[in-house]
């Protein structure tokens, strides 16, 4: 059953409106009476498949390349303009050099404010209602923008790559400590509890709910919108995160959706009795009944199910948006080389993953985030899950389109769900509104006032901004100054300024008044921002009752121009208020921003209250079909289809993908797509395990979609006669580390009477507790801390509790790191292995664009009507030198900086990053990303297309691969063909911490020496001498992904039939 705080919302006053079947029952049991006979929606297991070591196998047959796409997946081209790869050919946008284009209506209006002063635009910009803003914001209907997306491209726009969530936390805490009046988080999970900043100790008020709750003490309106979990299933606790939130202040308002489970009142028993005491693992979803399956999936109509609130968004004093693929949640903070031993037996303050965010989401899920500082993972012999991840920031007219998205979200989460609540801190909200009367703290006049204030300004002359981060490298001097070929839009850089590295937070321009001083006969209201008015602002008049139909007409014609006026007016004098009047007083002005961002979603009627949008999916189509040269993508799923022969896979990317690889084979052109995925999803359970059918599920929707079943994409490339690893090839990430649990360590237990996991323990409990108290002298763990300091140190000061600097540029040999007593078994017991998880959604192409987002590369991230998604596509016009395949090419600053970084840090070719110094890569936006262009490193990763880039990726994926093979007998793996090798090479040998032991087929219990992760001691007789010497081998993290795996057997057949409701799910 769901959880009492859901059951008290979902069955609360006007409950009946808002129930999970409510007027559809009828609709529902007539669609799903004949569930009982429906067919099974996955396809016959099939053996065909593309070996990557011996070639194709099987017979050819139809497939669904050459097909055209269905007319919902074309690229979209609006009338009158031309198709994607035209118009901007290569991802060339049509950038422009001059001022912003202006329409015709306003040039003339404009051309009298441009040289005027911050004060007069500040001015105009108080005349202008909120209609004025939302007629700027959308931009034209979803029918004139590129595919499809509800927002068009924005040029002047300034963006920032994150790589890790190390620098991306950093710099969301920099802009929360600075809020002056709104914080927007829209989030798939929020951990109240999760530190911004590391180590915790050190860090105390940059825990995230301690930064909301000063934020709301200043005056800062924050709403929270999180994803409201099926509680059988997930560990989510979204009720957690809105009560303790809501609990620290009345400025703090959380919304949870949808509802999953329906309203008592209004729902058959029969549905209510399946959920009883059920348990929501993969096995026993297979196992539930009809009504229960439908109260758990995702369907279509009115209906909402299974399909989840995905996006990942932060927007601060409505300037300054972060996105991309980073949740504010626990297990998502990590640096460059990812270490996965936190340890330290000299001081435990020194912890970096407090509590359950030290976790490994393979072996053991999170439990009980409500007590998050409860970790029943013993960190002294398990190692963490390291994550990979990419976020964005971004500044200018894109944020507009991100605060509509947010806006629209939660009002119409609101009139679905809270508008019936008698609580004042719930009300619909508006783009931009009237401030509140000095030194009024939002909120505290009731519901009805909140509605009618949006913003309130800070104090003259307390705008904070931050101190300038230590000066980066030089911008490049290089500039494109060759002709226009014909067809080849010009890349050339913004007009040389002087620019300071003063990041944009300046305060948003005062309004004094929320409409217009200067309207028309009556305003026009967008029903879709705001549906409450001023109290007597528009009430009718008898003498407006006596108007003549003709002059009501005469009037709204003339009021919806002033409308399209103003809101034309609003945008170009917000454009130039941003261009030319932000900074603080003093500071040298910035160079005015140029970079072309287009937002794109996957929204639908269920989630945001519109027809369905997957204009994300349609710019991943297209930018892959246009590509010139190379593609790169990291995300954390690969499913896809390339035809409509794959259900019930219906997103078509992978036809794109083989459609742009067979036109380069067939041309003999040179081309690479490069794919960095998980090795395994990010899901508890041993493979062969019931509980691991979800996971298997997956596993296989992807193979499907690479290699095996007929018509993936390696197959069809096969089919046509070429080598579809020379065009495209899939890549994992692994790394290791030493879990320093030493004999300092058991000196220090013996000496204080205290086990380091009770201490460690004690401490998270600290680290949750109150902010005073959180790290005083007195706490329980203090005998193990004095203990410690009174053991010698012979291996340091700490710098060993993790060697994973080792892998890292710079880093010491593995086979020269101290051990207290060489040779001790102790050591390696204490190597540990793991997947790196590839959390990240991202696509460059061609080193020009980029694609960042929430959205994964599966259906359910891309169809639109499934999870709801936000995307950002960046073409920054700033050109480098560059080359591709040995020959000079244009790129992009921002999308070839942002590769190479990737690039180097999975060959480990970037530095270890200190997480307790700030760079300029952890700076909001406004301060530039920092890289080192005239590094030998960065020589190497130049060219994607070159043979030494290319040899140097696929050899050293090769080395680590088959060193994690020898010595942790990691898997998957290609040498594992069946069910048989996987019991010899893997389950045979390794135990999971967590799982209970299991007698064979004789009634006798196998013994199982090791914990998953650790080194097989037996195939090493020289020792852990022996075990350093391989694992120097390993540079970076980059492995190669095991096409070959389980290549004979159906993965998820086993222990499970997969059926029309089901197979949706994992796709």
């Amino acid at each position: 059953m769901a959880d009492k705080e859901s059951l008290k919302e979902e069955g609360g006053e006007g409950g009946g409106e808002r129930s999970l079947l409510g007027d559809t029952l009828h609709k529902f049991r007539d669609k799903y009476k004949t569930y009982s006979g429906g067919q099974p929606s996955q396809q016959p297991y099939q053996q065909s498949h593309y070996d990557t070591q011996g070639g194709y196998q099987g017979q050819p047959g139809s497939h669904g390349y050459g097909q055209q796409f269905p007319q919902s997946q074309q690229p979209y081209t609006a009338p009158g303009q031309q198709p994607y790869n035209e118009h901007i050919q290569g991802q060339n946008p049509p950038y422009h050099q001059s001022k912003p284009p202006k329409s015709d209506m306003v040039s003339g209006l404009l051309g009298k404010i441009q040289g005027i002063g911050s004060d007069v635009a500040q001015k105009l910009g108080s005349t202008l209602d909120p209609q004025a803003y939302a007629q700027y914001g959308p931009g034209p209907s979803n029918s004139q923008n590129r595919f499809g997306s509800f927002a068009p491209p924005r040029e002047h726009c300034d963006a920032k790559w994150y790589v890790d969530g190390c620098d991306y936390m950093y710099a969301v805490s920099r802009a929360l400590e600075n809020a002056k009046e709104s914080v927007w988080i829209l989030d798939w999970w929020l951990s109240p509890e999760l530190y911004l900043r590391r180590p915790p100790s050190k860090n105390e008020q940059y825990r995230l709910d301690r930064m909301l709750q000063a934020a709301a003490q200043r005056g800062v309106r924050v709403n929270v919108i999180v994803y409201k979990e099926v509680t059988q299933a997930m560990t989510l606790s979204s009720s957690h995160t809105k009560h303790h939130l809501e609990d620290l202040h009345p400025n703090i308002a959380v919304f949870r959706h949808p509802d999953h489970l329906p309203d008592r009142q209004s729902i058959h028993s029969s549905v209510i009795d399946s959920f009883k005491n059920l348990t929501l693992s993969a096995a026993g979803v297979s196992k539930l009944s009809g009504d229960a399956l439908k109260g758990l999936y995702g369907m279509s109509g009115d209906v909402v199910l299974y399909w989840a609130h995905h996006e990942k968004l932060c927007i601060v004093d409505g300037k300054t948006a972060f996105m991309g693929g980073l949740d504010l949640c626990y297990g998502r903070w990590d640096t460059h080389q990812h270490s996965i031993s936190d340890v330290h037996p000299n001081d435990i303050r020194e912890t970096v993953f407090p509590g359950q965010d030290y976790n490994n989401s393979r072996v053991l899920d999170f439990q009980d985030v409500l007590h998050w500082e409860n970790n029943t993972l013993d960190r002294k012999s398990n190692s963490r899950m390291g994550w990979s991840d990419i976020s964005v920031s971004l500044y200018g007219p894109a944020v507009e389109d991100l605060r509509r998205h947010f806006v629209e979200r939660w009002n119409f989460i609101y009139d679905e769900k809270y508008n019936v609540r008698q609580d004042t801190r719930y009300s619909k909200l508006v783009l931009y509104g009237k401030p509140l009367p000095a030194g009024t703290i939002p909120g505290s006049h009731g519901q009805q006032q909140q509605q009618q204030y949006g913003h309130q300004p800070p104090p003259p002359g307390q705008t904070q901004q931050y101190p300038p981060p230590p000066p980066g490298p030089p911008p490049s001097q290089t500039q494109y100054s060759g002709s226009n070929q014909s067809g080849q839009p010009q890349w050339a850089a913004p007009p040389q300024q002087s620019q300071s590295q003063t990041p944009y937070f300046p305060p948003p321009p005062t309004q004094a008044s929320q409409h217009s001083q200067t309207r028309g006969p009556e305003p026009h209201y967008d029903q879709g921002y705001q549906q409450q008015f001023q109290p007597g602002y528009h009430q009718q008049t008898d003498q407006d009752r006596t108007l003549t139909s003709e002059l009501r007409g005469l009037r709204n014609d003339l009021g919806n121009f002033g409308n399209i006026l103003r809101g034309q007016l609003a945008g170009q004098v917000h454009q130039y208020q941003d261009r030319y009047f932000s900074g603080t007083p003093g500071s040298t002005a910035r160079a005015p921003a140029n970079m072309s961002c287009q937002i794109v979603r996957s929204s639908a009627k269920w989630s945001h209250g519109i027809p369905v949008e997957h204009s994300i999916m349609d710019a991943y189509a297209a930018i892959i079909r246009d590509s010139e040269h190379f593609i790169y993508i990291e995300n954390q799923f690969f499913i896809t289809a390339t035809g409509d022969t794959q259900k019930p896979v219906e997103n078509k990317i992978g036809a794109a993908i083989v459609e742009r690889i067979l036109r380069a084979a067939r041309a003999g052109q040179k081309y690479k797509m490069i794919v960095v995925i998980p090795a395994i999803p990010c899901f508890a359970g041993e493979l062969r395990d019931d509980a691991a059918l979800g996971i298997r599920a997956i596993m296989e929707f992807q193979y499907a979609s690479i290699n095996r079943g007929g018509h993936s994409i390696m197959e069809l490339i096969a089919k046509e006669g070429h080598n579809p690893m020379d065009y495209i090839r899939f890549y994992n990430l692994r790394n290791y580390d030493r879990i320093n649990a030493s004999a300092e360590m058991r000196k220090a237990e013996q000496k204080s009477g205290i086990d380091y996991q009770d201490a460690q323990k004690q401490h998270d409990d600290k680290v949750a507790a109150s902010r005073t108290s959180a790290f005083d002298t007195t706490t329980a763990y203090q005998p193990y801390q004095q203990a410690a300091q009174q053991v010698s140190h012979s291996s340091g000061s700490g710098r060993w509790n993790s060697v994973s600097e080792c892998y890292m540029l710079g880093g010491e040999d593995i086979r020269k790191v101290p051990w207290e007593h060489p040779g001790d078994v102790s050591e390696i017991d204490a190597f540990v292995s793991e997947e790196l998880y590839v959390h990240s959604k991202v696509l460059i192409a061609d080193d020009r664009t980029v694609i960042c987002g929430s959205a994964n590369l599966n259906d359910r991230s891309q169809l639109g009507d499934h999870d709801s998604e936000i995307a950002v596509i960046i073409q920054d016009p700033t050109p480098l030198e560059s080359s591709m395949d040995g020959k000079p090419y244009l790129v992009s600053k921002f999308a070839t900086t942002l590769r190479r970084q990737l690039c180097r840090k999975h060959l480990g070719l970037l530095p270890v990053q200190d997480y307790e110094r700030s760079t300029a890569n952890s700076e909001p936006v406004g301060v530039p990303n920092s890289y080192d262009m005239n590094s030998p490193e960065n020589q190497i990763v130049i060219d994607p297309l070159s043979d030494t880039f290319q040899s140097l990726w696929n050899s050293r994926a090769k080395q680590n691969t088959e060193v994690y093979r020898k010595v942790f007998h990691a898997v998957p793996d290609d040498k594992i063909r069946n069910w048989n090798d996987y019991k010899e090479f893997f389950e045979y040998s390794f135990r999971s911490p967590v799982a209970e032991e299991k007698k064979d087929k004789e009634g006798e219990t196998r013994e199982k020496p090791y914990l998953i992760g650790h080194v097989v001691r037996e195939d090493f007789p020289g020792g852990v001498q022996q075990v350093k010497e391989e694992l120097s081998k390993v540079k970076g993290t980059i492995v190669e992904m095991p096409l070959m795996f389980l290549i004979e057997e159906d993965i998820a057949k086993e222990g499970m039939t997969f059926n029309s409701l089901t197979a949706p799910l994992y796709t």
